[in-house]
């Protein structure tokens, strides 16, 4: 039976699959036909992708597919071709109820063999559940009385955020029953972060690029039987409204009002206010209030001698008019910088992603276009020089948006001369009455770059197109691809004679290879056995004191057991004091045992007081993700793919297998530990590659990290790292100095700084 999936973004899926020796359709001859009715959809717009997989298809031997479409099951359209991209949907409207089949027909020359049908998706579009929120948001009981009534409030305006303090709510009814999530975008929608519970922890914690747009979203989730009511959503902090012309303001609302709490400001004196975060005095206080004891009328008629909005609207609309007779058309491609690629340091951005792309028309100062001259030097080949375009304002934020400009690095096409070009500068230009009313831009030969990538296919699809043939890249694209092959990876980790990381190690460390396939895990690791169970076995410094309950934790190991037995406890990690504040986490008779404070979060891998989940002197990965944020905490433990370890080295995959894994719902705490240090207790244990992380570890991540012996662009999210790593003992002479003391005729002895003299350094450990 097929699935319906729609998510509160308006995406649709369906989607289905098949069992190839049960239930999978099949096709023995040519021109056998399977029908799929998929009936009863609502709130469809289209569907713009197709995907299927088959067994038993070959060139000559495949299978065709068409669709129709109906609103009664009575009149149909004709039967329309299914490609992967489907552009040829007819138009339909969502407030009708959609019924749709999808036909498969056997095609080709070959007449042997069957195919059969493994399982297909279908993408498309449907009205998303969303308001903009400037009216009064009504959230109604849900139909179903198992079911939650969802709503998102999409807040009309784009900001930039200085910093969140707090939030508040204006709401009436059942507010009792309701809750909120919230989300933001700082790359123009291209992609959110996940919903979290929006709390003031959470909201004032976040973290928020201010040079960046930032739009937000909430989620409204009503469990109730009647209804809420909401007037409004505040952020409060400090905010500069893009869409209002750049206006300061210290509240950021989903309706331009005045409604806010904790201003002490109600504009709508009819709201009730009811589950604020703070309490604040009601105030019926109107923001238009006039004190001037002239009427308006009575100010209209006062002589205003910098008054010029006439004379500049005039102006524009000169501007646009003219822009519009006489410009070219061109397609303007909007690049958009990645976060994956700002560099705080050097504050410049390294990633770009072109985003967007639409018609525009634009002036060509003076009518100037570059000539056509080939230009040839040892730098470059330069096929036209620079040159000065123009685009009005308005006419550039009516297509694209009004937080949207040009900046260097987007690319424009003109279809007259058939030439892409780059923008190298572009700025307001000010000049009657200082107004900015279009763009003065100057433009450059294009030259596709690497560190610019598209945002989606379609776009990339028509950059390819209009630039075949035409990049250096393609030119020569096999000397540079044998280049790369020359440069050999450097040496990352050199060892120190002063641990910064460890401030006591009681174990002995054990020079072992752990390998996976070509990869080398680990080159030591622990013998927890070493020292007396559940003492002290190594101690860290103190990384960080205090966890908020905003604040998520990852941590991995890799570990092998010597001797499993029941009741045996064999410990990961311990951050935690006598007060029962704190980490800890615990192995112990197939159970992995997680304090938090004096919460106790079990994940079972075997059968509970057991302990025959796990084989011994085998090399496991133990992953755990505490996501306060979203109240979920992840387990997981992974082996290599083999079932002898001396084998792990032939391996052809470095792909771990998964074991086990659960997911917990788990209330955030918080916690700050005094004289307490990271530390793991003896056990009858070996441990490495033991990583402790301020942010949770995404699942498509795992088998990198784990592999990893050496952390790379993730580094920055840790809090500590130990690869079991021998210390280097040398002598340790005094500040700058050599013991002068020295008696003649005993060269070679000299002071090691370990209190004792001697002409042999120390052993190594």
């Amino acid at each position: 039976m097929y699935i319906v999936n729609i998510d509160l973004d308006g995406n649709v899926d369906i989607s289905d699959s098949f069992d190839i020796n049960l239930d999978a359709p099949q096709f023995s001859k040519i021109g056998d036909e399977y029908v799929i009715s998929i009936y009863n959809l609502t709130t469809i717009k289209c569907f713009d992708s197709f995907e299927f997989n088959t067994y038993g298809s070959i060139k000559t031997r495949y299978l065709t597919n068409y669709y129709r479409v109906s609103r009664d099951k009575v009149r149909w359209t004709p039967w329309l071709e299914l490609n992967e991209e489907i552009a040829n949907f007819p138009l339909f409207d969502h407030k009708d109820t959609m019924y749709l089949e999808i036909k498969f027909i056997r095609s080709g020359t070959n007449t042997t063999g069957v195919i059969k049908l493994l399982d297909y998706k279908l993408l498309g579009n449907a009205m998303d559940n969303s308001v903009s929120g400037e009216g009064v948001v009504i959230v109604q009981a849900s139909s179903c009385s198992d079911c939650v009534s969802e709503l998102v409030i999409k807040p009309p305006y784009i900001y930039k955020v200085f910093s969140i303090s707090d939030y508040e709510i204006i709401a009436r009814g059942d507010t009792g029953n309701y809750s909120l999530k919230y989300r933001f975008s700082q790359d123009n929608n291209r992609t959110y972060t996940q919903w979290e519970p929006l709390t003031k922890e959470n909201i004032s914690t976040i973290r928020i690029n201010p040079i960046r747009f930032f739009q937000i979203q909430y989620l409204v989730e009503y469990t109730g039987t009647k209804f809420v009511k909401i007037y409004d959503l505040n952020l409060i902090g400090d905010f500069q409204n893009v869409t209002l012309d750049s206006q300061k303001t210290n509240v950021y609302g989903t309706r331009q009002d005045c409604n806010s709490v904790m201003a002490s400001v109600v504009g709508d004196t009819a709201t009730n206010i009811a589950n604020a975060n703070v309490s604040s005095n009601f105030s019926t206080s109107n923001c238009n209030v006039n004190n001037s004891p002239l009427g308006a009328a009575d100010i209209a008629k006062l002589f205003q001698p910098y008054q010029q909005t006439q004379a500049v609207n005039l102006l524009n609309k000169l501007s646009a008019d003219s822009n519009q007779l006489f410009g070219h058309q061109v397609v303007y491609f909007i690049t958009d910088p990645d976060k994956k690629g700002i560099d705080y340091t050097f504050h410049e951005y390294q990633l770009y992603n072109y985003i967007c792309s639409d018609t525009i028309k634009v002036s060509v100062e003076g009518n100037n276009f570059p000539d056509n001259q080939i230009t040839m030097n040892q730098f470059d080949l330069s096929l036209f020089e620079s040159f000065e375009i123009h685009i009005p304002k308005d006419t550039f934020k009516s297509v694209f948006g009004p937080e949207k400009r040009p900046s260097k690095e987007d690319f424009l096409w003109f279809c007259e001369v058939n030439r892409m070009f780059q923008v190298e500068h572009a700025q307001q230009f000010r000049n009657f009455n200082n107004s900015a009313l279009y763009y003065k831009i100057m433009l450059k030969k294009y030259s596709h770059k690497a560190n610019v990538i598209a945002g989606d296919k379609s776009i990339a699809d028509k950059v390819r197109e209009l630039t075949k043939n035409s990049t250096i890249d393609e030119l020569f694209g096999l000397d540079n691809s044998l280049d790369k092959k020359d440069v050999a990876n450097k040496e990352q980790l050199k060892p120190l004679t002063q641990d910064v990381l460890r401030q006591v190690v009681n174990v002995t460390i054990v020079k072992e290879l752990i390998e996976n396939a070509t990869t080398i895990v680990s080159k030591n690791h622990y013998d927890l056995s070493d020292v007396e169970y559940q003492h002290t076995a190594v101690v860290y410094r103190n990384f960080r004191k205090y966890f908020q309950v905003s604040d998520n934790i990852g941590f991995t190991a890799w570990f092998r057991i010597n001797n499993y037995t029941i009741n045996d406890s064999h410990n990961f990690i311990t951050y935690y004091d006598s007060n029962n504040n704190g980490l800890k986490i615990n192995l112990e008779s197939d159970n992995i045992i997680v304090n938090l404070n004096s919460d106790t979060y079990r994940f079972n891998i075997g059968v509970s007081g057991n302990a025959d989940a796990l084989l011994e002197d085998v090399w496991y990965c133990y992953v755990v993700n505490i996501d306060q944020r979203q109240r979920k905490m992840n387990q997981w433990i992974y082996k290599r793919n083999v079932d002898i370890e001396t084998d792990a080295s032939k391996l052809n995959s470095t792909v771990l297998d998964m074991l086990y894994s659960q997911q917990n719902d788990m209330t955030p705490v918080e916690f700050e530990l005094e004289d307490t240090n990271i530390e793991i207790l003896g056990s009858d244990m070996r441990m490495t590659n033991i990583r402790l992380f301020n942010e949770v570890i995404p699942i498509t991540e795992h088998n990198r990290l784990l592999n990893q012996y050496i952390l790379g662009d993730d580094s920055k999210y840790l809090i500590f790292a130990d690869n079991a790593n021998n210390k280097i003992y040398l002598p340790n002479y005094s500040f700058s100095q050599i013991n002068t003391n020295i008696v003649r005729g005993e060269v070679g002895k000299v002071n090691t700084g370990f209190g004792q003299s001697d002409s042999q350094s120390p052993p190594m450990n």
